[in-house]
């Protein structure tokens, strides 16, 4: 016999006693296994008896007419507060992404994509209008729509057309969490409002990377960048630093609680962006290209820095009298629907007549509604009256031009840091010069800084991968929290 086979033979034995061990151990974890259903099982049945009973007095608050208001809204909290304790008792987690801005879509695209390439999330993407100042109502969803289906991404369509009941389609989708792109609820259908979604979990990735101004102040708040009522109500917030995180412990009602730092999607997604331009190609003494910025805040008592009412015409100047440079004007979102606006320092038709003169010009474009990172990739120079842009252009480490309005809302901690990077102007003729300076090849003596504050203000990178990390480890204690109280 061989050595072998006898060491075989030898060893029957002992893993005959191993397995004897854990059959004879068999029922004791089946009787640990079946309690843990038992308290499942009971704390599912409590969950339902008190939904039952939350439903019965609204119902006879919904059969009263005096105080119901007041008395719906905190029967409609109480509801939310059974179903949430109802949720993230399933895998796949369900999470919807409801999208009315697609030029924050860098914020939530990583996410997506990171979810869909999971085992333990199930994302869902929706497409829903909105409403800036200025607008008659609530539109934009259409452009949405459009700019997810050129990038491929599956979603729903939310449109307020008036045939659909939107909350009762979010509810059908049945998520666990609802990721917003923004906190404002003045921006969304009403359907969307923070206190309407208090059914799932709802989570924010800021559509801005930071905030990097003392905010208007607000009777209810003293900080609406962290403090809004879709803050206070938030499951969690993720922001990009620590500065964001000690200004929300500062001003925050929940003093910070919800609050994790995982830097920005935003950010890594920008940082991976192709260089595409979208008039002349690549080559050998191709023109310069300037990328022009400008802010929706052009009328007064938000942060006022938009200063397009002021700069438009020489902008236009400049472009027509420089073949040799290229523009590229890149409107917020919410400058466009301004001119509407009673509040506006100009018309829509002033607005429209000046449009169509920069576009008519050969060595211009318009880039509004679509992926703006391949573009400011391609670009040699940016210039810009604020405010994101001032953090962002700087992932590209390229000479950034801040034409700076007089009287607008003061830098914060963060906003100080930043135009560390930027070199401030106060008038056209001024970026001008200084833009035909670095067009000519001369180095910008601050793109140290703004590699240091890119480092400093946005961290590793991975945002998307550690915002999961994050949503993983609060999902296990509530669930060990569940068990704990059910044992």
């Amino acid at each position: 016999m061989s050595a072998a086979r006898l060491r075989a033979l030898r060893a029957l034995p002992r893993r005959a006693r191993a397995q004897f061990r854990r059959l004879r151990e068999l029922p004791v974890q089946m009787r640990e296994l079946d309690r843990h259903l038992s308290a499942i099982d009971a704390e599912l049945h409590r969950t339902l008896e008190e939904l039952g009973a939350v439903r019965s007095r609204l119902d006879e608050v919904g059969s009263t007419v005096e105080g119901a208001p007041d008395r719906h809204a905190e029967l409609r909290d109480s509801i939310h507060l059974v179903a949430r304790r109802a949720a993230l008792r399933r895998t796949p987690i369900r999470v919807l992404f409801l999208a009315h801005v697609l030029g924050s879509w860098d914020a939530t695209h990583p996410l997506v994509e990171a979810m869909e390439a999971s085992e333990d999330f199930e994302p869902v993407v929706a497409s829903i209008p909105r409403r800036f100042r200025g607008s008659a109502g609530f539109s934009g969803e259409q452009d949405v729509h459009d700019g997810l289906t050129r990038r491929g991404v599956p979603h729903l369509r939310l449109a307020a057309d008036g045939e659909q009941d939107l909350l009762q389609m979010v509810k059908a989708i049945e998520p666990d969490v609802i990721f917003r792109q923004s906190q404002w609820d003045a921006d969304v259908p009403e359907e969307f409002a923070t206190e309407r979604l208090g059914f799932a979990r709802t989570c924010l990735v800021p559509y801005e990377t930071m905030n990097i101004v003392h905010n208007v102040p607000d009777p209810r708040t003293p900080n609406t960048a962290v403090d809004a009522p879709f803050h206070r109500s938030a499951w969690l917030v993720f922001c990009a630093n620590d500065l964001m995180l000690q200004t929300a412990v500062r001003d925050g009602a929940r003093a910070g609680a919800q609050f994790r730092v995982v830097g920005h999607p935003k950010a890594d997604q920008l940082r991976a962006a192709s260089p595409q331009w979208p008039l002349s190609g690549d080559g050998p003494g191709r023109p310069g290209r300037v990328v022009w910025s400008a802010h929706h805040t052009i009328a007064r008592g938000w942060t006022d820095f938009g200063a397009f009412h002021l700069m438009q015409a020489e902008m236009l100047e400049w472009a027509a009298g420089s073949p040799g440079t290229e523009f590229v004007f890149m409107p917020h979102p919410a400058l466009l629907p301004l001119p509407d606006a009673a509040e506006s320092p100009i018309s829509r038709t002033e607005f429209d007549d000046w449009m169509r003169a920069w576009s008519s010009l050969p060595n211009t474009a318009v880039l509004s509604e679509t992926e703006y990172g391949p573009t400011l990739a391609a670009s040699d120079l940016m210039l810009t009256d604020g405010l994101s842009m001032l953090v962002e252009y700087q992932l590209f480490g390229k000479p950034l031009l801040f034409l700076e309005r007089e009287g607008h809302r003061p830098f914060n901690e963060i906003g100080r840091r930043v135009v560390r990077g930027v070199h401030t102007v106060h008038a056209v003729d001024e970026a001008r010069r200084l833009a035909d300076k670095f067009l000519s090849g001369h180095p910008d003596p601050l793109s140290r800084v703004q590699r240091r504050n890119v480092d400093e203000l946005f961290g590793a990178g991975n945002s998307a991968q550690r915002v999961l990390a994050v949503l993983r480890e609060e999902i296990a204690r509530e669930a060990a929290g569940t068990r704990s109280s059910a044992s």
